[in-house]
């Protein structure tokens, strides 16, 4: 018995095109491309901007302080997760910071002595006028430490320190 091959039933639907949506469509190109810091570095920059733009000026002219603190503050962004695995991530910043104003100007003669952090306390502290609690607050210190720096200093090197270079615009007052 020979049975016949019936052929294939095909189904014969309406092929469908999709057509583009206007209304809820996504955007076809990003509204910016420029990354997206974390909140905790933008808080960060914040809090020190200031600081670190008064400790370089203190040592450099307005315009290379400022080139050398968004240095720093791009360097710190680049590394931002190791600072903040940090035990003291602002002493860590802090020390970055230093490093750079110093490499670019060195610290003068009679105050070379002293140690980095009572020479950063004294210039915060007495040359530039911050509070023992906001000193130690930019370089990542308890304020007691600031203040113990600041008194065990030597009347001539706290004179040497507020000796240095111009002051600051924002401090030049009466």
């Amino acid at each position: 018995m020979h049975t016949a091959r019936r052929p294939a039933r095909t189904l014969t639907a309406p092929v469908r095109i999709p057509h583009p949506r206007t209304s809820h469509a996504l955007p076809r190109e990003p509204a910016s491309l420029a990354p997206a810091l974390p909140p905790a570095f933008e808080a960060f920059c914040v809090l020190n901007r200031d600081g670190y733009l008064d400790y370089a000026r203190a040592h450099l002219p307005t315009k290379q302080a400022h080139q050398l603190v968004c240095s720093v503050l791009g360097e710190l962004a680049v590394g931002w997760c190791d600072i903040v695995s940090n035990l003291n991530p602002s002493a860590k910043a802090w020390t970055l910071l230093r490093t750079r104003v110093h490499t670019a100007a060195p610290v003068p003669g009679g105050l070379d002595a002293c140690s980095a952090q009572q020479y950063d306390a004294l210039v915060l502290h007495c040359r530039l006028g911050y509070s023992s609690a906001a000193a130690a607050c930019v370089m990542g210190l308890d304020a007691s430490k600031v203040r113990y720096l600041v008194l065990s200093a030597t009347p001539a090197r706290r004179h040497a320190v507020r000796r240095l270079g111009p002051r600051p615009a924002a401090f030049r007052a009466a």
